[in-house]
């Protein structure tokens, strides 16, 4: 949450209140803030992991909150 209202790129326009800067958030912590054993353990969780799923997530929650609205 932190990154999402700090980070000078979530305050832009495009991004701050949006969809997009709701998704960007959630990415941009994963490859920003988020703490990772080594390189390999960070592009692992980027790529084909946990980073990778948390993102899909929220593209999800944001497409179907463009689609449908609040009852999302």
């Amino acid at each position: 949450m932190e990154y999402s209202v700090k980070n000078p790129i979530q305050l832009l326009e495009i991004t701050k209140g949006t969809l997009f800067g709701a998704k960007n958030a959630v990415t941009g912590y994963f490859q920003n803030v988020k703490s990772y054993k080594d390189p390999k353990a960070k592009f692992k969780s980027i790529m084909p992991g946990n980073a990778l799923g948390r993102a899909q997530v929220a593209f999800d929650f944001c497409n179907n909150f463009a689609r449908i609205g609040v009852n999302a």
